[in-house]
């Protein structure tokens, strides 16, 4: 592998060429994975509540997470092929779970679906948070990836909050109706919105947890909402600054005079 060298011509200890390079894509994939997952939780989510278009812009997210996640993020192989099977257990669709589900005794298949979900959630959240808080200069894309590691932070208690409802029905209730919507596209959009009222302490009160577990989590994810930006997001951003701020150069050094009286006036004058 190359080494670059120094202005001097001296050969500097510095990372091989290749994997410099791998590097730079490994942060810049930071940025193109949040705008994926901006796209899936402030657009999809809410149009597949009521539109079939938003599944297809899920699908599309999901595509776009796992590609690059397995091309960028990781070389290894059975991480790799982790988010390739999860990706092929997402486009395989109702009707594939349904007789899934039917196999293995299950009569609510979209409880697998989740329980998918969350483990995919997770190994993305995982790789994304190696690689924006991991060694190295910390660009503008691992700043981006430390906003990417919030928001799938919010996803993943979304699914908790799922699977929770599902095994006790009523754990979080609308405060119109009293229950949330039955349809998954509909239930995913309430539960998405509340995980994310809920991590930024906004706190609506249109739907509220009942179930101890739901608000034993509701109070865990309020907590690392207000700590995360508090602590490793603002680190990130001042070790950033701190990069990129060209130093001041220092002015010159003057010669120190040992004798005081020297540049002063004579007396009498």
């Amino acid at each position: 592998m190359r080494v670059r060298e120094g202005v001097s011509g001296r050969r500097k200890k510095q990372v091989p060429v290749p994997r410099e390079r791998r590097l730079r894509w490994g942060d810049a994939s930071l940025t193109a994975l949040l705008a994926a997952q901006c796209l899936t939780t402030f657009v999809a989510i809410p149009i597949a509540a009521s539109d079939a278009a938003g599944r297809s812009l899920l699908d599309i997210s999901h595509l776009v997470f796992a590609g690059v996640c397995a091309v960028a993020l990781t070389r290894n192989l059975w991480i790799r092929a982790a988010l390739l099977l999860s990706l092929a257990a997402f486009a395989a669709g109702p009707a594939v779970w349904n007789r899934v589900g039917a196999g293995l005794g299950v009569e609510a298949p979209h409880e697998l679906i989740a329980l998918v979900a969350f483990g995919f959630n997770l190994l993305v959240t995982v790789l994304v948070a190696r690689r924006a808080f991991g060694p190295g200069r910390v660009t503008a894309h691992r700043v981006q990836g430390a906003v990417l590691v919030y928001l799938n932070v919010a996803a993943l208690f979304a699914i908790a909050y799922s699977l929770i409802e599902a095994h006790s029905p009523g754990a979080l209730r609308a405060a119109g109706s009293g229950m949330l919507a039955t349809g998954a596209g509909s239930r995913t959009a309430e539960l998405s919105y509340f995980s994310l009222s809920t991590i930024t302490t906004a706190g609506y009160g249109d739907i509220v947890p009942v179930n101890p577990l739901a608000r034993s989590l509701a109070n865990l994810e309020a907590v690392f909402g207000q700590l995360f930006p508090a602590t490793f997001l603002a680190r990130l951003v001042a070790l950033h600054l701190a990069h990129t701020t060209p130093a001041v150069p220092a002015g010159p050094v003057l010669p120190h005079d040992p004798d005081p009286s020297h540049g002063k006036p004579p007396a009498g004058s």
